[in-house]
């Protein structure tokens, strides 16, 4: 039987996309279908499929999938109601995923899920590296499903050293099938208290079918909902109601500087920030510097979100001319005329930003940040959370609230287990100043290249993770030869943390401010003078605007890419 480390690698390294293959899909649920806007909005796994009500109460669907080279796929069933010649069908030809639905059915058909920027077939299943962050993996032994070999493995929700991992599952335990020769999962149950969620499995598998020879099989039928290829529209990702609400809140912002230009408040220049470092040494890896790395290093990977005590010295370099570069086009091709005129405010005096900091992390929501540096002077000076409260200290008043993942991005040098969202290569060992490490080199998914991984908004990247604890000693991203981040833990402690010391004291007299939930109203909260009264003037006319707060949400999860990524 395959090891953990082993198992790890045969999910990474599953690619549907070099399959060739036919099967008979099926799913049960406990709940019915979810409407439309409901499950776009909330779950990226639930899709617009015909299924049929069983007297059990169950909902149970199904339908043939087709998988051929390059990419191209094929899912197709039958819509109860509509006899023999009523059918769906979804699929990719390999340049474009699509989606029919027959004349009859009510709603127009949405695209097929959307993962790393690609449309996959049944992602749940054929996209198992889902399961290498969040999880706690146990190997339960060999199996036979679909008369093929597989390993049977469980899979129970973790939340990551920093509470990266989500609490809001529908379930709390999943059993998979792990195809022990192409890494895809045959079989995925859900359940909750042990009683059946979701199941999603695959039968009658085919391998190398005639049919996925045919390029004819892949293309979408007329009519169907087609998306488009990737830089047909420029515009396309900034398109929707949240970017339109944030457009319009950035130009607010934009019309406000121009009134109070000390709003940025970059402070004195004798505290400007020191320069980005210029000379990697070791030099990052090239494109030809390796294969995928071997199993151990994923598993080093994997193992970093698991609960542990480090303490390091964090430092992080910010090119903000560079990072928005690459964007300002596509921005001003969206008509985002708001953010266009943001960056031309900003960019010109932000072409650097430097933090510093003192990190200290003991498993999920235990963990404290005291800044040395910062860019501006109105930010926080310490982030502290014990389990139950989280503090943020400011200037002249203390923001508190319920306990809560650190969202900084220093956050992602503790916690590595995000790279195995991307490409990796390399993987060589070496010593960095004085930590046996390991060299890897970064760049996005499959069709991800539009896709924020972790801290990461440009690529290639150059990483150094440290082998004990599989922290980030060092992450450099780069927009072609230019260095966009570069970011460094140092001082790299192991030694358990007193608890008093991600509790904040606060003195008699202090101001605390109580967290609402609201990300404006609350990043206004804290701001002094005469620039927090403006803010917090203009927050409660956002927030009188209908569905502010959840067009500012859905733009910060486009923006992180990382919503109900589970």
């Amino acid at each position: 039987m395959a090891g953990l480390p082993e198992l790890i690698g045969l999910l990474y390294r599953a690619d549907w996309t070099r399959l060739s293959l036919s099967a008979e899909l099926r799913s049960e649920t406990d709940r019915e279908p979810l409407p439309r806007r409901w499950r776009e909005g909330r779950s990226r796994w639930y899709r617009a499929w015909p299924a049929q009500r069983q007297d059990n109460g169950r909902y149970v669907g199904g339908g043939a999938l087709l998988i051929g080279p390059g990419g191209r796929w094929r899912l197709e069933c039958s819509v109860p109601g509509l006899g023999a010649g009523g059918e769906a069908a979804e699929g990719n030809d390999g340049e474009h995923g699509w989606s029919w639905r027959p004349p009859e059915m009510e709603s127009p058909p949405s695209l097929p899920v959307k993962v790393n920027g690609g449309y996959p077939p049944v992602p749940e299943l054929l996209c198992p590296s889902c399961l290498l962050g969040g999880f706690t993996l146990e190997e339960l032994g060999p199996v036979t499903v679909a008369a093929r070999a597989a390993i049977a493995v469980s899979a129970t929700p973790r939340r990551d050293v920093l509470g990266s991992g989500s609490a809001e599952r529908p379930y709390d335990r999943i059993e998979v099938a792990v195809d022990a020769e192409l890494g895809i999962l045959l079989r995925r149950i859900e359940t909750s208290g042990g009683e059946l969620v979701t199941l999603t499995e695959l039968t009658d598998v085919t391998m190398i079918p005639p049919e996925a020879a045919d390029p004819a099989r892949f293309a979408p039928p007329p009519g169907s909902n087609r998306s488009e290829s990737p830089g047909e529209n420029p515009g396309a990702g900034l398109s929707g109601p949240g970017w339109a609400a944030a457009d319009l809140a950035a130009g607010g912002l934009v019309a406000l500087i121009r009134h109070v230009p000390h709003l940025l408040d970059r402070g004195a220049a004798s505290e400007q920030p020191e320069a980005m470092p210029s000379s990697p040494d070791p030099a990052p890896l090239e494109p030809t510097d390796g294969s995928p790395p071997p199993d151990q290093v994923l598993d080093l990977l994997y193992r970093s979100g698991e609960p542990h005590d480090l303490g390091a010295t964090a430092r992080h370099w910010l090119d903000v001319a560079a990072m928005a570069a690459p964007v300002y086009g596509e921005i001003r091709a969206a008509g985002r005329g708001g953010f266009g005129d943001l960056l031309d405010a900003v960019t010109p005096e932000m072409n650097a930003a430097f933090t510093e900091a003192r990190l200290r992390v003991s498993g999920p929501d235990r963990y404290r940040l005291d800044f040395s540096r910062r860019p501006r002077p109105i930010d926080s000076t310490t982030i502290a959370c014990d389990g139950e409260r989280r503090w943020q200290v400011f200037r002249d008043r203390i923001l508190v609230g319920p306990a809560g993942p650190l969202r900084d991005h220093i956050a992602f040098l503790a916690d590595s287990c995000w790279l195995l969202r991307g490409r990796l290569s390399g993987g060589a060992e070496l010593t960095y100043r004085g930590r046996r490490a390991r060299h890897l080199r970064v760049t996005s998914a499959p069709g991800g290249e539009e896709v924020v991984l972790g801290p990461l908004m440009t690529y290639p990247a150059d990483a150094i993770v440290d082998a004990e604890t599989g922290c980030l000693l060092r992450l450099i991203s780069y927009t072609g030869d230019t260095v966009v981040t570069w970011s460094e833990l140092d001082d790299i402690s192991t030694e358990p943390a007193d608890p008093d010391e991600f509790r904040v004291d606060v003195p008699p007299g202090t101001r605390t401010v109580e967290e609402t939930g609201n990300l404006i109203t609350d990043a206004a909260a804290v701001m002094p003078g005469v620039k927090g009264t403006a803010a917090r003037a203009a927050a409660e006319a956002v927030n009188r605007a209908a569905g502010a707060v959840s067009a500012a949400r859905s733009f910060l999860d486009d923006l992180r890419g990382h919503a109900g990524q589970e």
